[in-house]
């Protein structure tokens, strides 16, 4: 039963995104489900109809990225997610509307703000009716965006004050997050290298012929012949134009047996030929990077913009969760 209940929004969700019924006949195809109440707080209700719509991209992303059973547990997390970020949002307004409906002062700065921000869209389209235009055509109610941005600046305000403005790193607790991971900055050994390969599936897969052409060319190679060029002649393989020049990230993309024999090559070292599944390859060690541990200079900067985040997160937690103490919320499953 669960399962059906899943993929009966799933199908919601995929008809919503793809724009193929109108908002009246997604109400028509399944009216229980798009509006039943996901949540309450105060006195505003959160339906399924809000979080369907509000999630709608990241469900969109989801589906091209998953396969369906897989699908349907992300579309899960998404909703969750979307409803906890719909009643977050929601607290968050409703502290704002409390700070700023009294203060003039602060309204008319965030009414400032507003009016440059839509100035500044309509400068980019040229004229007002075209942004109206623009909105319309993309299913964007003007009047809904221009509140929900308002609603956008007084939370960026609040946020700034009780959470941003408070977020500091502590200089001692870089080096001490350094000394505790120093494993997150071990660089691993990098090969750049050259790559000849020699096809089964071009010489009819036949191994043995595939073989008899890949010593031939290894014996060229041994009487000194240049690799690149050798590449460029008789390669199967990927860069071939480049003479089978492959990049740090390409070698680390190679099959693990591949990969392992590459890297017990020496610096300008050639391999012996290699076998795999498609083939026979041949490699050429062009610049070795040894393993080594990135100084704390190196990546002090990594190391702050990571625990910033962190803190910033941390804070804007704990005051949403303040702030959700002063307010009524139930949530129905």
């Amino acid at each position: 039963m669960k399962d059906f209940i899943k993929y009966h929004l799933l199908s919601i969700f995929i008809v919503i995104i793809a724009h193929t019924i109108s908002y009246g006949a997604a109400s028509n195809y399944s009216q229980h489900s798009i509006n039943s109440i996901k949540a309450i707080v105060d006195e505003e209700i959160i339906t399924q109809e809000d979080v369907v719509k509000r999630a709608a991209i990241a469900i969109k992303e989801a589906q091209d990225r998953y396969g369906n059973m897989e699908l349907m547990d992300k579309i899960d997390q998404i909703l969750k997610d979307t409803l906890e970020e719909i009643i977050n949002r929601k607290v968050l307004i409703k502290e704002a509307n409390k700070l700023f409906g009294t203060n003039e002062a602060m309204m008319r700065e965030v009414d400032k703000d507003l009016n440059s921000f839509v100035k500044g869209a309509v400068k980019n389209v040229g004229s007002l009716s075209k942004y109206y235009e623009i909105a319309e055509a993309q299913g964007i109610n003007p009047i809904e965006k221009k509140n929900e941005l308002k609603e956008d600046i007084m939370i960026d305000k609040i946020m700034k004050e009780n959470v941003h403005d408070k977020v500091k790193v502590q200089p001692k607790l870089l080096r001490r997050y350094y000394c505790e991971n120093i494993d997150e900055f071990r660089l691993k050994k990098e090969v750049k290298l050259r790559h000849l390969m020699v096809k089964f599936s071009a010489h009819n897969n036949n191994k043995e012929e595939t073989l008899s052409i890949a010593q031939k060319i290894m014996k060229r190679l041994e009487k000194g012949g240049d690799f690149s060029t050798v590449a460029k002649q008789h390669s199967d393989g990927p860069n071939t134009e480049n003479g089978g020049l492959c990049s740090f990230e390409e070698v680390n993309e190679l099959r693990k047996d591949l990969r392992d024999a590459v890297y017990s090559l020496k610096d300008n070292e050639c391999s012996k030929i290699v076998e795999s599944p498609v083939g026979y390859h041949i490699f050429k060690v062009e610049l070795i990077k040894p393993e080594k541990i990135q100084d704390f200079e190196e990546v002090q900067d990594d190391i702050y913009k990571k625990m910033y985040r962190e803190e910033t997160s941390r804070l804007k937690r704990q005051y949403i969760n303040s702030l959700k103490q002063k307010v009524f919320i139930k949530v129905i499953n």
